[in-house]
């Protein structure tokens, strides 16, 4: 069951790593204790079973899986598979596992003065990594905005960037200028005729958002980086 909702739901997310996020925490947590159990015989002790052990040490995951395991148990009840309350709602209503309070954790961001030799240091070095963060810095924009950056969301009449809402976080075009500095960084790469504008080490992908982490000697001069950075 959880499979098929997972297959059916495909189209409806952003992209296929999301998807993929879906059925694999169901596939981690839920499936070795409760995946052959029958749809109808699941209730609040075998929820307990897949939440209780992660509810504190990973209480973000286990939320998450709280909500996988009540959709699907959601849609085997609208194919007549079950019926009574779901367990997932039970155990949420009902307040039966503790309050977890999350902490927010901040990145700490770079001073100011520190950018320009640190922008410097980018310059040196030839890896698409350091070519995307080079933008990142020029335009303020997200990581994963730059990495899923297209050649046509380009304008260079205009000297704008226009990336779409299914990128942004929040939802809805946004639309940024380019310096000279951005689009001086962009000649090069034209060469490579790729679908992307930043090209991994795959084919007309970009690179992960993992590459951008920082792990260099001396890291510790840049540990006030707002941004997962990695200078390949």
């Amino acid at each position: 069951m959880a499979q098929q909702v997972h297959l059916d739901r495909m189209p409806t997310w952003k992209n296929t790593k999301r998807g993929q996020q879906w059925i694999n925490t169901l596939r981690d947590y839920a499936f070795p204790k409760i995946g052959r159990m029958p749809v109808d015989s699941i209730g609040q002790p075998e929820a307990l079973m897949c939440l209780s052990p992660i509810w504190t040490e990973k209480h973000e995951t286990a939320r998450r899986l709280s909500q996988r395991i009540k959709t699907v148990l959601d849609v085997a009840r609208s194919k007549g598979l079950r019926d009574g309350e779901n367990p997932g709602m039970a155990i949420c209503d009902g307040h039966v596992l503790t309050k977890v309070r999350a902490k927010t954790r901040h990145h700490k961001a770079m001073r100011w003065q520190d950018v320009p030799a640190f922008y410097a240091e980018l310059q040196g070095r030839d890896a698409m990594a350091a070519k995307a963060l080079m933008f990142t810095c020029l335009t303020g924009a997200r990581t994963g905005e730059v990495l899923g950056m297209r050649w046509e969301e380009l304008n260079h009449e205009t000297r704008t960037w226009i990336y779409p809402s299914v990128r942004m976080k929040t939802g809805g075009n946004h639309r940024a200028p380019l310096s000279d500095a951005a689009l001086a960084i962009f000649e090069p790469l034209k060469a490579l005729k790729s679908e992307v504008v930043f090209e991994g080490q795959k084919r007309f992908a970009p690179p992960s958002n993992v590459s951008l982490l920082l792990r260099r000697n001396g890291a510790e001069r840049h540990d006030r980086l707002r941004l997962p950075l990695h200078l390949l």
